[in-house]
């Protein structure tokens, strides 16, 4: 695993708060110079600069402000797979569609998504590729665009148009810039990703570093980008096509995969299982988990990291002196029901337990109010056996510890985050496919049979794979079985034009769940997001308001403009 000296650690957060200070949403700043302050132009010079200024970039996804929380789980949980579940408060407001311009997150979200993109273009600038040979100076090079096309995707794929900042700021007069068009956003995404894609290292190769952009990767991201293409709301079908290109030179590739287990597959030993417990204890899997944020990876490096991935969006435990999860979302009983009884994923990502201050192991039906996510759960119980109905087991012994840290934060984890996986590659190619073929073909049911296969699942009925509509319909559930509380399912909602339907169908599983109580507050807090989902402006966020006023070429959405 490649370290970084810690007393450089202190050159990082110099140069980071010198390329950063003058990014996007600054109406003023100081003019300091800080006598630690390093000129970006004597920078970049050689490989221990050079690697020292890209974790820096990668240090802007495993903030608070992106992966750590909000693009992980305040932005996650406004989908049919799950809820805030604190009846009590109004904090999660973009999950709560209860948003304006001027909401804190959106704020902070756009300005890290930003500095990212500023600190990429910083390294573009300044990188003194003459150093190097032609090959490591554009693997570095592609390294950054990666990066730079990823903190792009998420500002599309959260606001649609947005200004392309190709330059580093370098004074006030660069806030001013127009929202570029979206056919010039994800062309601009494309690029950097097709540079990335022919530059960057392969997983498999000696020297790659787990945890850090590759060439698969970035034909996987492509894929992802194209799909969003053909979906709303630029609706160009060639998207398909491009998706399935892409898609295909990983396949053709060869070395890519689901993990697997060999020998019988049971409740605790099954691939599924077995590559989330890869994020959760620092250990790696790049043949499915093609690229993930990797808080642990920067903490060694020296960087600082805010991730809450588990903690925010895990199984509840809080039992003093243990791995404390506070765990705010809940699982809606859509996604339950949307499991068959056999497949290995629900137990995983949905086992219904929580553990108590005194030490309870208790059972979570689907309208408790800590009936929460289990796949990037920091502990589990120590045997199920033991899981009393009323939740009477009180033993401090009845848990084990996941996550393998020192200790035990109750606010941050080491817990990593998926960004792109080898299943989700599968089921584009199938949804991909099966769009341009205006039906599945053979490799898009074999594409979709290899992830139900991994979920101890039988090949795909034929109903399903009967005609084009029963075909994608089986994909939207799919991917909600396979890819849930991964980042992924609002935007695809978005892109499918299903948002508002999918939520009509959440609200239903709750108040039909046998459970429901009509007077209960904590059960109608569950239908916040349904109640207030407006699909005239809920598709993408707001500019925020503090963008809008310091640069003079960015008008707020119309949309937007009455609920500031």
């Amino acid at each position: 695993m490649h370290t970084m000296k810690k007393a450089i650690t202190y050159l990082a957060a110099s140069l980071l708060v010198g390329a950063t200070a003058l990014s996007s949403g600054c109406s003023s700043f100081l003019e300091v110079d800080s006598p630690s302050y390093i000129n970006p132009k004597e920078f970049y010079s050689n490989k221990t600069e050079v690697e020292l200024a890209l974790s820096g970039i990668y240090g802007c996804l495993a903030n608070d402000d992106t992966y750590g929380q909000i693009l992980s789980v305040l932005f996650d949980a406004r989908a049919d797979e799950g809820y805030y579940n604190r009846r009590g408060n109004e904090n999660w407001t973009v999950a709560l569609y209860r948003h304006t311009a001027s909401d804190v997150d959106i704020e902070d979200c756009w300005a890290m998504l930003y500095n990212g993109v500023n600190l990429a273009n910083t390294f573009l600038e300044q990188f003194k590729a003459e150093n190097f040979t032609e090959a490591e100076a554009n693997a570095y090079i592609g390294e950054a665009r990666f990066l730079r096309a990823l903190f792009y995707m998420n500002l599309t794929f959260l606001w649609n148009e947005v200004p392309i900042r190709t330059e580093s700021s370098k004074d006030q007069s660069a806030n001013h810039l127009a929202a570029s068009p979206l056919e010039k956003v994800y062309q601009f995404i494309a690029d950097d990703l097709k540079f990335a894609a022919q530059w960057l290292p392969h997983a498999k190769s000696e020297n790659y570093v787990p945890g850090r952009a590759n060439s698969m990767a970035a034909h996987a991201l492509l894929a992802r980008l194209y799909l969003k293409k053909a979906g709303y709301p630029l609706q160009d079908a060639s998207g398909y096509q491009e998706a399935i290109d892409e898609i295909e030179i990983i396949l053709e590739d060869g070395w890519h995969t689901l993990m697997e287990v060999s020998g019988e597959i049971t409740t605790t030993n099954n691939g599924y299982r077995n590559l989330f417990l890869t994020y959760i204890q620092d250990e790696y899997y790049p043949q499915e988990s093609m690229f993930e944020v990797s808080f642990s990876y920067l903490r060694s490096s020296g960087i600082v990291t805010d991730g809450r991935i588990g903690a925010l969006n895990g199984l509840y435990f809080d039992f003093v002196g243990g791995p404390m999860a506070y765990a705010m979302e809940n699982v809606s009983p859509l996604l339950y029901n949307k499991y068959d009884s056999e497949d290995m994923r629900r137990d995983w990502n949905i086992p219904g337990y929580s553990y108590t201050s005194t030490g309870d192991l208790q059972s979570q039906n689907g309208m408790g109010q800590y009936y929460c996510p289990g796949k990037y759960r920091r502990w589990e119980a120590s045997d199920l056996n033991d899981l009393n109905i009323k939740g009477t087991l009180a033993s401090p012994d009845g848990y084990t510890v996941l996550e393998k840290a020192n200790g035990f934060s109750q606010n941050f984890t080491s817990v990593n985050f998926p960004i792109i996986r080898f299943a989700d590659v599968l089921l584009m190619y199938a949804e991909a496919l099966n769009e341009v073929n205006n039906g599945p073909t053979q490799k898009a049911i074999v594409a979709l049979n290899r992830v139900r296969h991994r979920a101890g699942l039988a090949d795909a009925n034929a109903s399903v794979t009967a005609d084009k509509v029963s075909f994608f319909n089986e994909i939207v559930d799919e991917r909600m079985r396979e890819l849930c509380f991964e980042g992924i399912r609002f935007h695809d909602l978005v892109r499918w034009g299903l948002l508002g339907e999918r939520l009509e169908l959440m609200k239903n599983s709750i108040v039909n769940h046998p459970n429901y109580k009509e007077t209960s507050d904590q059960h109608n807090s569950y239908l916040r997001s349904w109640r207030n989902f407006d699909p005239r402006r809920h598709l993408s966020l707001p500019y925020p308001a503090v963008e809008v006023t310091a640069n003079d070429l960015l008008d707020q959405k119309p949309e937007w403009l009455s609920a500031n």
